[in-house]
């Protein structure tokens, strides 16, 4: 009996110590499984953001071409007006059409900008410049190299009144030879 009991008495401390030992890896695996858990959430979370982004990337590349034509459409009748204000003429329009070219429609007929003279390509790129530069920029800065190149006197002054009348931008650089922004400008440095 007591070699029985003795028998009994290291079984149940080898069971003891089993049991501490499959609980110590119970508790391992537990922690295990927790990092797995976490690791499958995350990678859900991940993958439902990836569907997101494709989705999104999906509607904006099919949204794409109405959203340039939405665009080019506000930008070409803000540089029509521009156009006209510089040209001081008001019986033709300037489109920037989808292909990103300028044109000028003048009595039913259109002329492509290679087409028009240096101070009518200059008026029509200063007034496409000047309606991108509304339209889609967040500077508040913008500058002028020798803008009055090519045109006439009138041209000249229309350009300097309708640049000295952008209230879109705080700061307005022009650099000219000419002293047609005289009067419409806040300061003026000479070099001499």
């Amino acid at each position: 009996m007591r070699e029985r009991a003795t028998q009994l008495v290291a079984q149940i401390e080898h069971a003891r110590e089993q049991h501490s030992r499959l609980r110590q890896q119970l508790a391992h695996l537990n922690e295990v499984r927790q990092r797995v858990l976490e690791q499958v959430a995350e990678r859900e979370r991940s993958e439902r953001l990836r569907e997101t982004a494709d989705f999104i990337r999906d509607i904006l590349q099919k949204a794409s071409p109405f959203i340039t034509e939405s665009y080019l459409f506000s930008i070409s009748i803000e540089a029509n007006q521009l156009f006209r204000e510089i040209t001081g003429r008001h019986d033709v329009t300037l489109r920037w059409t989808k292909d990103y070219e300028i044109t000028i429609e003048e009595e039913g007929r259109e002329r492509p900008f290679l087409n028009l003279s240096g101070g009518e390509q200059m008026a029509a790129a200063l007034a496409v410049r000047l309606a991108l530069l509304k339209e889609l920029s967040e500077v508040n800065i913008a500058f002028f190299d020798e803008p009055t190149t090519n045109m006439d006197e009138e041209r000249r002054r229309n350009l300097a009144q309708q640049i000295g009348r952008i209230k879109d931008f705080h700061q307005l650089f022009v650099i000219s030879h000419d002293d047609s922004f005289e009067g419409y400008t806040d300061q003026i440095i000479s070099l001499g």
